[in-house]
């Protein structure tokens, strides 16, 4: 029978971490294979001389925040394609594959750990698309940028964009902080989307 106490929080960590490279890796390889990002790499390398300048004192902090917004708009905006594609990924990881494999994801298996229903009752995919969208910040934020660039002026992405990006991260640490100091070690996440984490017991050998 599964071992339902709560599991420790650096399984918790490592599995998310496992997971994160999982996911960031073969996406990113994606990106390469089916998207041209030489303007991004450009912006890019934009950001690191601009980032020299300010520190050699060449220009002023101020200045340095305007050009850092208009080149970050940039590099948004001609990697829509890449985000697209990154946040496709992880939706099929992180939802679809986690449905079907019964709430368990790569990082979780080598932890043994995983996903259930809170109440006993078994999840459905939107479950999972609830505790994505709450603890998986890096990939939101991708899927929220190619959202917000499509919709929005130069401007208004400017202005809004951070906020957006912010909340996401103040969402992510509170996850944490609940899954740390809640007994029984469910973050907000798990709350939104009916779920909680359970160790998997290893199977007695045979004599």
């Amino acid at each position: 029978m599964m071992n339902r106490e709560k599991p420790y929080i650096y399984k918790r960590v490592i599995a998310y971490v496992i997971d994160l490279i999982i996911v960031t890796l073969l996406s990113g390889v994606l990106t390469l294979v089916l998207t041209d990002s030489s303007k991004a790499e450009i912006n890019s390398q934009k950001l690191v001389e601009l980032a020299t300048k300010v520190k050699d004192g060449e220009i002023e902090k101020e200045e340095y925040a305007a050009q850092f917004e208009e080149i970050n708009y940039q590099i948004t905006k001609y990697n829509v394609k890449g985000n697209a594609i990154i946040t496709i990924f992880a939706v099929i990881y992180y939802v679809v594959m986690c449905y079907f494999c019964h709430g368990i994801t790569l990082g979780k298996y080598l932890m043994r750990l995983r996903i259930v229903g809170a109440s006993g009752k078994d999840l459905n995919i939107l479950n999972y698309a609830l505790r994505f969208l709450l603890v998986n910040n890096v990939f939101v934020t991708s899927g929220v940028s190619v959202l917000l660039v499509k919709v929005l002026s130069k401007e208004n992405f400017i202005r809004f964009y951070p906020k957006v990006s912010n909340v996401l991260t103040i969402v992510l640490l509170v996850s944490f902080i609940f899954m740390m100091y809640r007994e029984d070690g469910r973050g907000l996440h798990d709350l939104v989307g009916g779920t909680k984490i359970v160790n998997i017991p290893k199977k007695s050998k045979e004599k």
